[in-house]
């Protein structure tokens, strides 16, 4: 089955996909065989040798959309977002490395949109943002990811959200169409020029007074030192500031580099609310 992307600005939503039956395509992850000590060494030699280039199967659904940026091997997982064994331990285990936090931030970023009638998760990944925009009690929820292979492991965890593959700067939604978005970890995972394009594209689909409610990484795991980060935060402090600097992520420095207020109010929004914690930063910002 062909999953196509349709061009943005129709008047219609997209075609959501059958993900639980669409057979994707193995990547090289996928056929390594880890019962055998060869294969379990190599797959541990790409997770702590150097990054390499995401290689997409040949087949792969919506192969041409996959942004060149999101090719990379981000967070030191081999072939990056896209195998299907890979990203299903990867969408299990990433909470525990964020040491249970995750949970919490996911939380903070729906409760924000709660009373909203329509919103959309933008890099759903494994789709528990838009599944908690649900539990909030908005009635119709999306969510959008370049990854196929995490699609349908959100697809068949959460059947009650409708699921599309696309790129946050091209979004296949006609004008004003949601009322709040949801974004969790993904906006400093976008080089600068594609983020102002993806906000573009945000203010384009949300409704007058749309809302957009965001958590993305401390800046302070960067810029705080060591000693300020076990005085305030305990061992965790040093921890989020050990994983900052240890987690491969090209883009993260140019994201806390950004004057937020002034990026914002450029794309037609406001700040509401800017809570800078630990380890992650929540914002939510108004459509003007």
């Amino acid at each position: 089955m062909t999953v196509m992307f349709t061009e943005s600005r129709l008047n219609t939503d997209p075609i959501v996909p059958d993900w639980e039956n669409i057979e994707l395509p193995p990547a090289w992850p996928d056929q390594l065989k880890l019962n055998t000590l060869s294969d379990l060494c190599f797959l541990f030699s790409k997770v702590f040798g150097r990054r390499a280039r995401v290689s997409l199967p040949e087949g792969m659904p919506g192969a041409d959309i996959v942004p060149n940026y999101m090719l990379q091997e981000f967070h030191h997982l081999p072939n990056g977002y896209y195998s299907s064994n890979l990203t299903k331990g990867y969408v299990t285990s990433f909470d525990v490395v964020m040491l249970g936090l995750m949970d919490q931030a996911k939380l903070v970023v729906t409760k924000a949109l709660e009373g909203v009638d329509s919103a959309l998760d933008v890099g759903c990944g494994g789709g528990r943002v838009a599944n908690g925009l649900m539990e909030q009690g908005v009635e119709d929820v999306w969510g959008v990811d370049p990854s196929p292979y995490l699609l349908k492991q959100a697809a068949v965890s959460f059947p009650g959200v409708k699921f599309i593959q696309g790129a946050a700067e091209k979004l296949a939604f006609p004008d004003e169409r949601f009322a709040g978005i949801g974004i969790c970890f993904l906006l400093h995972e976008i080089p600068p020029k594609y983020a102002s394009i993806a906000l573009s594209e945000f203010h384009r689909v949300l409704k007058p007074n749309g809302l957009i409610s965001i958590a993305e990484p401390s800046p302070l795991q960067i810029n705080e030192s060591s000693f300020a980060l076990v005085k305030k935060y305990g061992w965790r402090g040093l921890y989020f500031k050990l994983l900052a600097l240890k987690v491969f992520e090209p883009f993260v420095d140019a994201w806390h580099k950004r004057n937020l207020s002034q990026w914002f109010s450029d794309h037609g929004f406001e700040i509401v609310k800017d809570n800078i914690g630990m380890p992650f930063r929540h914002i939510v910002v108004k459509k003007v």
